[in-house]
């Protein structure tokens, strides 16, 4: 006795095997589901759920590293203002501390 078979992405299916079999196991290898595997799914109460990453409505690889990228920038340049601001602060409060201390000394002297 022979048993049909058929070889599908290097996998060789003997037995029963239908159209119904056939499409099945090529809809289930297909990381984007045409029309007719869905169609196929609906009628045969199989239950599909899309796990595609990319829809209409999702952001690409590069767009989520240029926006990475632009947050990283400002918060640099902002830590670089920060900077420059506290500098600015701690030489003008030494400034007056030293002008504050000379005075003192002048005047005792």
């Amino acid at each position: 006795m022979y048993w049909p078979s058929v070889t599908i992405n290097k996998m060789t299916f003997r037995g029963d095997i239908t159209p119904e079999n056939i499409l099945e196991d090529i809809c289930a290898n297909l990381i984007t589901k045409p029309e007719v595997c869905i169609n196929f799914y609906r009628r045969e109460h199989i239950l599909y759920e899309d796990t595609s990453i990319m829809g209409p409505d999702s952001v690409s690889a590069e767009m989520l590293i240029l926006v990475v990228a632009i947050l990283i920038g400002v918060n640099v340049a902002l830590i670089l203002a920060y900077r420059r601001c506290v500098k600015r602060e701690m030489e003008d409060t030494m400034g007056y501390r030293v002008s504050n201390a000379v005075s003192q000394y002048i005047s005792v002297a």
